[in-house]
């Protein structure tokens, strides 16, 4: 399905001197407008187009169902009915089972509507914006298990949200932590693990450099994106590397060969 420049607001009704009036009125919010007179129509129409809104009043069993089908192939889609019977069987029954966004009653007040419609197209473009970021978060936790993890990380340093990178650091596989200002900020359990397997001094949340395992105390000067290797008593090597990240800046860390490649760009 194609995406124009703005999404299209979906009208349908089987009463053509009111789609008519709805067209007429809603022209003034500036996206595109079509308007449908059944269920079988609508599915069309939205097979080929890219949708943010859809009005109907599911005065019948097929409108309602397609209401109902909408939330569960296109959970994106902001539905709105409107309703001169908002007590009716079926107009209660989407209402209870396809969430909609608003019902507006008939007869309507103009600004009332224009308004509602705009909010809806409003919340049509949070429901699309928490939809990427919610691939792109997947990725990372479907990356985690290799180096591919920080190369995630990395693309999105300007585009994911902090909060969602920050959790992303719980899903690597090998020790990390977060800087923020200097001190620990965060840390997985991976880090835990990796210093109790090298017989290092287990890192806090607060802690300052000086406050950090030795191993690790040079980590935060470090040149970023670069691989560092460290030589351990007793024949062992931590290898770590840095990255400057949109929520602080991201030490990763493991006992050589398991750390993987750091990003290259």
């Amino acid at each position: 399905m194609p995406e124009t420049q703005l999404p299209t607001i979906l009208l349908i009704d089987d009463d053509a001197g009111l789609l008519q009036a709805l067209l007429r009125l809603l022209s003034s919010l500036q996206h595109p407008l079509l308007a449908a007179s059944n269920a079988r129509e609508a599915q069309a129409i939205m097979a080929e187009h890219h949708v943010g809104v859809l009005i109907c009043e599911p005065r019948d069993k097929a409108a309602a169902d397609f209401l109902i089908c909408c939330k569960e192939k296109h959970p994106d889609v902001v539905r709105l009915i409107l309703t001169a019977y908002p007590d009716l069987d079926s107009v209660l029954r989407v209402v209870n089972q396809a969430h909609p966004f608003m019902v507006v009653t008939k007869p309507w007040q103009d600004e009332e509507l224009q308004a509602t419609v705009n909010l809806a197209l409003k919340q049509y473009a949070v429901n699309r914006e928490r939809e990427r970021l919610l691939k792109e978060y997947n990725g990372i936790l479907d990356n985690a298990g290799t180096a591919h993890a920080f190369r995630t990380l990395d693309a999105l340093m300007y585009s994911i949200h902090k909060d969602m990178a920050a959790d992303a650091i719980d899903h690597l596989p090998m020790g990390a932590c977060l800087i923020v200002d200097g001190v620990v900020s965060k840390y997985n359990s991976a880090a835990i693990r990796v210093l109790k397997e090298l017989d290092q001094t287990q890192i806090n949340i607060g802690a300052q450099i000086e406050e950090w395992p030795a191993v690790l105390q040079d980590a935060y000067a470090a040149e970023r994106k670069q691989r560092v290797q460290t030589r351990l008593e007793g024949q062992h090597r931590l290898d770590y590397f840095v990255l400057d990240l949109s929520v602080g800046t991201l030490i990763a860390f493991a006992p050589e060969p398991r750390l993987g490649r750091p990003p290259d760009h």
